[in-house]
């Protein structure tokens, strides 16, 4: 489905910072479900080792496709690329709104040389900031203008004109996108949880059975793992908390757009933009702080 919005187009960095991280986030998250699929297989095939020489060896199989797993995630860290990425291109998103607002630091001058100029270094001390990812970063772009022709173009336009331009592209955008993200991570924090809970009542039920019957070989063990994989899952994914931190967003995101009448000049203008900009910040680096402590 098309967005409704639309937006300046965004340096190169951008683009290539984007796509690492997207495809990053993909292999990270591929690793994790092969990671937690592997550990309920060998657990399942655990069960009937005594029974059967194929489950024992598949099982072994299982265990070794686990250690490489882990190796491998160790070694690639696709985790970090992931955030690294997603930190640079949010912060080259910010700059760029902030730079065809005419908002601080980028204000109107007579001279737009200068402002050019400063965002190119902007620009260039994120990347710096940022040099492990530059193996990451895509080639494809690299040829595309620092400063775009639409950022240009938006950013001549007057004050009512961009005002009008950034409460429909970036304020609603970003509400919307915080309120469907807070309501999709509702949703999957509940189903996930309860997941977790039939898991566990499950495994009580076996358990009494073995305990008041004296039957075994029931598939209990894999069912603890099926049921530590899902709170792993749960606590990989953060979908509670994140349900949370973007519905906080979103309704900061509402009471800065009611504040839009207050813009009258270009100084108002910027405030206005910066009090939004932060905002968005501040959600990304508080979910990178706490992806960080993990």
């Amino acid at each position: 489905m098309q967005s409704n919005y639309e937006r300046p187009e965004y340096p190169a960095l951008y683009d290539s910072s984007n796509n690492a991280s997207l495809e990053s986030q993909k292999h990270y998250l591929l690793v994790m479900k092969w990671y937690l699929g592997l550990s309920i297989l060998a657990a399942i095939l655990s069960i009937y080792i005594k029974e059967s020489t194929i489950a024992g060896i598949i099982a072994t199989i299982a265990f070794f496709a686990i250690l490489f797993l882990t190796i491998f995630q160790a070694v690639k860290r696709f985790d970090k690329t992931w955030y690294n990425g997603r930190a640079v291109a949010e912060s080259v998103k910010t700059r760029t709104w902030r730079f065809v607002m005419r908002a601080e630091p980028y204000f109107d001058t007579d001279n737009i040389s200068d402002i050019k100029a400063e965002f190119c270094s902007d620009l260039k001390d994120i990347l710096e900031q940022n040099r492990e990812l530059g193996s990451y970063l895509a080639h494809e772009s690299v040829t595309k203008e620092t400063i775009t022709d639409s950022m240009l173009e938006i950013r001549a336009r007057d004050i009512t004109d961009r005002l009008n331009y950034y409460i429909s592209n970036r304020i609603n955008e970003q509400r919307t996108w915080y309120l469907t993200k807070a309501n999709i991570n509702k949703r999957k924090a509940r189903d996930w949880f309860i997941g977790l809970i039939a898991t566990n009542s499950v495994i009580i039920v076996l358990l009494l059975i073995e305990i008041g019957y004296n039957v075994y070989n029931l598939p209990t063990p894999a069912l603890i793992v099926v049921g530590g994989s899902i709170l792993s899952w749960t606590q990989i994914k953060k979908f509670q908390d994140l349900a949370t931190s973007y519905s906080l967003t979103a309704h900061e995101i509402g009471i800065i757009k009611s504040q839009s009448f207050l813009v009258s000049g270009e100084k108002e203008m910027s405030d206005f933009v910066k009090d939004a900009e932060n905002a968005f910040s501040r959600e990304h680096t508080q979910w990178v702080a706490r992806k960080d402590k993990q």
